[in-house]
């Protein structure tokens, strides 16, 4: 994976010709953090595009969770 841009709550890379992109979200009302994942492939078409799932804590859960979710 290849860091484009990183700061605290945010995440843009690269992997496998897709763009990841991963942006916390603690406004959901409750102590938990969300995350919100996007890639991205080459063509343009979305292969993820959506909230993480319950369990997803870390921006390093949310990576892996970008990953096997967009079947990379």
């Amino acid at each position: 994976m290849r860091i484009l841009e990183k700061k605290r709550g945010y995440f843009r890379g690269t992997h496998k010709g897709c763009t990841i992109e991963i942006e916390r979200d603690r406004t959901s009302g409750d102590d938990q953090c969300k995350f919100y994942i996007t890639v991205q492939g080459a063509d343009g078409c979305y292969r993820y595009d959506g909230w993480s799932p319950e369990g997803v804590e870390t921006m390093a859960q949310a990576k892996r969770e970008a990953i096997r979710g967009a079947c990379l």
